[in-house]
C-alpha cells in the first residue's frame, strides 16, 4: 500500500511540475549545467589521459586534495563557456553582457580550452617528478 501511494504521489508531483516549469528556463538550466559539467570533463579526460589512460585506486588516492593548476584549468574554461554564451540568473548574464557571436556555439571551445590547459598542466607535473 505505500508503495502504491508512493508511486501516485511522485507521478502527481512529476505531472504538476511538467505542466507548470516553463521550457524556456529549463534549457537556460541546462545549458548553465553544461557550462560547468564540459570544462570539468575535459579537465578529467586530459588527467586521465597524461595519467596514460590508467588510474589505479591508490594513484587516484595519492594526488593532492586540491589542484590548483586543474582548477585553473576548469575555471579557464567555464569561464570561456560564459563568455560565449553566458546563461544563468539575470544579475549573471548583466553582469557578463553578450558574447561575440562567432557561430560555433560554447560547448566546444570551452571543452578544447579546459582540455588543453590541464593536459599540459598534468604532463608538466608528471615530467618534474
Amino acid at each position: 500500500m505505500h508503495r502504491s501511494a508512493l508511486l501516485v504521489g511522485v507521478a502527481a508531483v512529476a505531472t504538476l511540475g511538467a505542466l507548470t516549469i516553463d521550457l524556456l528556463s529549463y534549457e537556460s538550466f541546462l545549458l548553465m549545467l553544461g557550462s560547468f559539467f564540459v570544462p570539468l570533463f575535459g579537465v578529467l579526460l586530459a588527467d586521465w589521459l597524461a595519467a596514460g589512460g590508467a588510474t589505479p585506486r591508490q594513484t587516484c588516492l595519492a594526488g593532492p586534495p586540491c589542484a590548483g593548476g586543474m582548477l585553473a584549468a576548469w575555471i579557464a574554461g567555464f569561464a570561456l563557456y560564459q563568455w560565449l554564451h553566458p546563461v544563468g540568473p539575470s544579475w549573471w548574464t548583466d553582469a557578463i553582457g553578450e558574447g561575440p557571436d562567432y557561430g560555433i556555439g560554447a560547448t566546444l571551445p570551452s571543452f578544447v580550452v579546459s582540455f588543453a590547459l590541464a593536459y599540459a598542466i598534468a604532463a608538466l607535473g608528471r615530467r618534474r617528478f
